[in-house]
C-alpha cells in the first residue's frame, strides 16, 4: 500500500513551521513543491537463474543537502513509505514505490534498511556447476549462519554520501534505480560455498553455504542502488 500524501509531506510542514518561528523566509522549503511519482526501477534488470528474486525495503528517510536547510528539521525526517516495500528483481520494468511532494533541491539518503534477497531457481541444472553457488537452489536469509535480519545504513555514522538526488524544476517522478545483475552478484559473493560429503543425498557432494560476510553485501548493496 502506498503512503498516503500528506503524512510524506509530515516533515517538510515541521520545517517550514520552524522556519517562520525563527524569522526565515518559508518559501526555503516549501515554496514550489511539487508533486513526484517515486518508482522502484531495475536498471539494468536480469535476475539472471534465477525465477523468482525479491528484496524488502523497509525504511528509506533523507534530508535536504544544505545543513541550514537540514537543520530546520530537528529529528524529523523525509519519509518516503510508511510500510516496507519489495522490491520484484525478476521484474524488467518500474513499479511504483511511494508517491511523495518535495521542494526543488538537491537532497540526501540519511537512513535506508533492506532485508536480506530471496533468491529462487525452480529449475536447478543438475552438476557438474560452473562453481559451487550454482548449485545452491535458494537463497535467503536461513541459508548461513550469521546472516542479519536487516541491513541497516544510517548517516552519521555510516558513509551514504553517495546516495543524493536533485529534484528540478518540473520533475514528476523519481526513480530508486536498482542494478538488478550486480545486487544478485554482490550477494552471492558474500556467501562462501563448500562441496559436503552428503550420504544419500541426490547431490553428493553437496553444494552448502557455510558462511555470510555482511560487509562484503552491505558494500554491494550501496554499490547497486541509486536514487536519481
Amino acid at each position: 500500500m502506498r503512503s498516503s500524501f500528506l503524512p510524506a509531506l509530515s516533515g517538510l510542514v515541521l520545517a517550514s513551521a520552524v522556519a517562520m518561528a525563527v524569522g526565515c523566509s518559508q518559501d526555503t522549503l516549501n515554496s514550489g513543491s511539487q508533486h513526484l511519482n517515486m518508482t522502484y526501477t531495475p536498471s539494468p534488470s536480469g535476475s539472471g537463474r534465477f525465477d523468482s528474486a525479491s528484496i524488502k525495503i523497509n525504511k528509506l528517510q533523507a534530508l535536504p543537502a544544505d545543513p541550514a536547510e537540514a537543520a530546520l528539521f530537528g529529528t524529523e525526517r523525509i519519509i518516503f513509505r510508511f510500510d516496507p516495500f519489495t522490491a520484484n528483481l525478476v521484474l524488467d520494468t518500474p513499479v511504483t514505490y511511494s508517491d511523495i511532494a518535495l521542494s526543488v533541491g538537491t537532497y540526501r539518503v540519511t537512513l535506508i534498511e533492506f532485508a536480506p534477497p530471496a533468491l529462487i531457481d525452480t529449475n536447478l541444472a543438475p552438476p557438474p556447476y560452473a562453481s559451487c553457488i550454482d548449485g545452491i537452489a535458494t537463497i535467503n536469509a536461513q541459508s548461513a549462519p550469521g546472516i542479519p535480519r536487516t541491513f541497516l545504513f544510517n548517516s552519521p555514522p555510516d558513509n551514504l554520501s553517495g546516495m543524493t538526488f536533485t529534484l528540478s524544476p518540473g520533475q514528476t517522478s523519481l526513480a530508486l534505480t536498482v542494478n538488478v545483475p550486480g545486487l544478485i552478484a554482490g550477494y552471492e559473493a558474500s556467501f562462501t560455498c563448500a562441496f559436503v560429503p552428503c550420504t544419500g543425498c541426490p547431490v553428493d557432494p553437496k553444494p552448502t553455504l557455510t558462511t555470510f560476510d555482511t560487509q562484503t553485501f552491505k558494500a554491494a548493496l550501496l554499490a547497486n542502488i541509486t536514487i536519481k
